[in-house]
């Protein structure tokens, strides 16, 4: 049994997901807002800040010491790019005090931590610099340890080269020379523009009355509805491809290409989707089959999209003697899908694949409220009824996968490759 009772309360959206799937319940809190290369980094750091310690529990250890006197509630933030948007998301996972002997309020004590999460960096001064070089430190060693992985460098290196002059380039969770220029004032005023300006959306799912409604309603509140437009980039031309190469000592040449997609019809998006599934997003796609099992010419490959944006990208490890050869073979299976080189059957065995996988994801209590948001970010878009996403993918044909594979181009082939500039 399953309900979604949305109400907007203290002009901001709450929604609740009844289920009896679960012995949890799982609240979500989003707040995002346009991303732009000056908040990203101050965002990451102050989403990391706001879940080590708040005014009431004064330090990790007391924090994480309440979590577990909660039957090991758990707490966590991560930010995303979704659109032209920053996402910061705070989650926490709790024991349905249904399920437990003892007289404890759990609802009411999770609302009160995260209520003490959002408000305690409003109260930040000189007594927590010393926590905040802290955080400081830990954040730049994981961005440090993620540049010393050489296919994420690659990515970066394809999306600086390919957005040089758009937002996009920016990552979800900043970078190494924005972080050693950010004071604690940074990190307040960025809390206090999240907490005044952002669209703030409350989710919450599992075997919950409509009392918890009244709790979730204490967490913040807006003077006025702050609920934005979901909207992507604006779909840019492709001209000529770029190419650029880094060299590194690495065995293993990265090879990323970068794809632009023509976007013109509604139905794009889904038919986007299809596609990848189809051109590299799964095992049974054409890249991992042809390219990596048939001819052996990647060790690695796989591609993903951006529906929402329009962009595609294919990300490989191959031989650095094989890497022109391999860029020909990945446009060579594009042509194959513009030519119509596959069976109507290929179709419809990924789109059972990817309703599986759906499903599968609901049967998780944060793949449910993640879908659920993508559906109440839709609401706030579109004002005209739309088709649910089954429908829509039901409705994906061999044809419409032909017409969108049209409509993507190569914009960009970034390689780091083995050796040194002078071994070319």
């Amino acid at each position: 049994m399953t309900g979604v009772d949305k109400r907007v309360i203290n002009n901001v959206p709450i929604v609740k997901i009844y289920t009896e799937k679960f012995k949890t319940v799982v609240v979500s809190v989003y707040f995002r807002a346009p991303l732009t290369g000056t908040d990203v980094t101050t965002r990451s750091l102050l989403s990391r800040m706001m879940i080590k310690q708040t005014d009431r529990l004064t330090s990790n250890a007391v924090l994480l010491e309440y979590l577990a006197e909660h039957y090991g509630a758990h707490l966590t933030s991560n930010v995303v790019k979704k659109g032209s948007d920053h996402i910061v998301k705070f989650s926490i996972e709790f024991v349905n005090d249904k399920f437990i002997m003892e007289d404890i309020d759990m609802l009411g004590d999770i609302t009160a931590l995260l209520k003490d999460v959002f408000s305690t960096p409003f109260n930040y001064d000189e007594s927590d610099e010393a926590f905040f070089q802290r955080e400081k430190r830990l954040m730049a060693n994981r961005l440090k340890s993620m540049k010393d992985n050489h296919a994420q460098r690659a990515f970066e290196m394809l999306l600086e080269t390919m957005f040089e002059t758009e937002d996009y380039k920016y990552l979800s969770f900043g970078d190494l020379d924005s972080l050693a220029s950010l004071t604690l004032e940074d990190v307040k005023d960025a809390h206090r523009r999240m907490m005044t300006d952002d669209d703030m959306s409350v989710i919450v799912a599992g075997k919950v009355e409509d009392n918890v409604f009244d709790h979730l309603a204490r967490l913040h509140e807006h003077d006025e509805v702050k609920m934005y437009p979901y909207k992507g980039y604006p779909v840019r031309p492709v001209g000529e491809v770029k190419y650029e190469t880094a060299y590194e000592r690495i065995e293993q040449a990265k090879v990323n290409l970068g794809f632009r997609v023509q976007y013109s019809e509604s139905g794009d998006v889904m038919a986007l989707n299809v596609f990848n599934q189809l051109f590299g997003g799964s095992a049974a796609s054409l890249l991992f089959t042809n390219i990596r099992e048939k001819m052996s010419l990647a060790y690695s490959i796989h591609s993903q999209v951006d529906v929402k944006n329009g962009y595609m990208f294919v990300l490989a490890g191959v031989d650095n003697d094989n890497i022109q050869v391999f860029e020909d073979a990945v446009k060579r299976e594009l042509q194959r899908v513009i030519d119509g080189d596959f069976e109507e059957t290929f179709v419809e065995e990924i789109k059972r694949n990817m309703l599986s996988n759906r499903k599968e994801s609901m049967d998780k209590p944060r793949g449910l409220i993640s879908l659920n948001y993508n559906t109440l970010l839709k609401e706030q878009s579109i004002k005209t009824p739309v088709k649910s996403w089954t429908e829509q993918l039901n409705a994906i044909t061999k044809d419409d996968v032909i017409q969108i594979a049209e409509k993507i181009k190569l914009d960009t082939v970034f390689t780091l490759k083995g050796g040194i500039d002078n071994d070319k």
